[in-house]
């Protein structure tokens, strides 16, 4: 059996080798005859005015198919197709139309499909303005703080770009600035936030200088009703009456403090320095009042108390002989 299938193989072996040759070469010559196609993607370049603002979305590549033999495509590198560059200069129509003979091929190539077809064609004036920086400050400062100004250098940007666009536009702002936690006043360099569609900056890539100024909340805190005490009495007087008796404190000064204070502590005071113990009179002192440390006393209600001297008990010893008779100015 071995013997019959060697003689089937070996039997004209020549022309069996001569015949799958002639097989292989004329696969070979009909792939390099057949028309076939590739698509590459070629870059746009759109050139304009300077004095006009293509407003409409512009191209800035395009998918072209092109047909041809295999043999002169398989030759082709469509890595090699130029950029296509459109100059749209003095141009006034609605839209650009990529027409197949724009692009360069070699004359056994042709372009068959251009996607996208076109791109629209819309202009605007092109403008300049002058616009503010406002810093764009984002969450609260540490419990107790507020921010009391804010400064930008410089405080202005030119803009350009179509005339409806940087017409709207009053401001501009920064990138954010976060103010979370600050408890004191800090100067950053920041850059401005990226302008709107179809505008841009004179002044690329300029950085401005933000100070916010952060300072202790302030406020104010009424203290009802707090007795007024009397200071520096003579040794011979025995107590003074005072009328009213209270005043009503009014405090300025940190939220922190205002909030941490206790009010049962506070206590007005006058001074009876020079009466007269021998002349029983009524007499009128100023009320004074010790703010604790970082408070101030805007107001005292009322701000001036009546002293009238209060008569010793049967059993008291009487004033010294000394005393006085003249009395104190009032």
């Amino acid at each position: 059996m071995k013997t019959v299938l060697r003689q089937v193989f070996l039997e004209n072996v020549g022309l069996k080798v001569l015949a799958l040759a002639l097989a292989t070469t004329l696969v070979v010559v009909k792939r390099e005859d057949q028309t076939t196609v590739v698509t590459a993607n070629v870059r746009v370049r759109v050139v304009h005015p300077e004095d006009r603002v293509l407003i409409s979305p512009p191209v800035d590549k395009v998918a072209v198919t092109i047909e041809g033999k295999y043999s002169a495509l398989r030759d082709f590198d469509v890595d090699s197709l130029p950029a296509l560059d459109i100059n749209l200069s003095g141009y006034e129509e609605e839209q650009v139309t990529f027409e197949p003979e724009m692009f360069k091929v070699p004359p056994s190539l042709q372009v068959r499909v251009v996607r996208p077809a076109a791109m629209l064609v819309r202009f605007e004036p092109k403008t300049r303005k002058v616009v503010d920086v406002v810093a764009a400050l984002e969450g609260e400062p540490q419990t107790g703080y507020r921010v009391t100004q804010v400064v930008v250098d410089p405080p202005t940007v030119t803009l350009t770009g179509a005339a409806s666009v940087v017409g709207r536009i009053e401001s501009v702002k920064t990138e954010p600035i976060s103010l979370v936690g600050r408890n004191q006043t800090t100067g950053l360099s920041v850059s401005l936030a990226a302008p709107p569609a179809y505008a841009g900056y004179v002044e690329r890539g300029r950085r401005h200088v933000v100070t916010v100024t952060i300072e202790e909340k302030r406020g104010t805190r009424v203290v009802a009703g707090r007795p007024v005490e009397v200071r520096n009495v003579p040794d011979a007087v025995y107590g003074f009456e005072v009328s009213p008796a209270t005043v009503d404190i009014t405090l300025h000064g940190p939220v922190r403090l205002l909030d941490a204070l206790d009010a049962s502590t506070l206590t007005a005071w006058v001074d009876a320095t020079g009466v007269n113990p021998r002349r029983k009179q009524l007499h009128t002192r100023v009320v004074r009042f010790d703010a604790p440390e970082g408070l101030t006393a805007s107001e005292l209600k009322p701000d001036k108390v009546t002293l009238l001297q209060l008569d010793p008990p049967p059993d008291a010893a009487p004033p010294p002989a000394d005393a006085g008779d003249a009395g104190a100015p009032e």
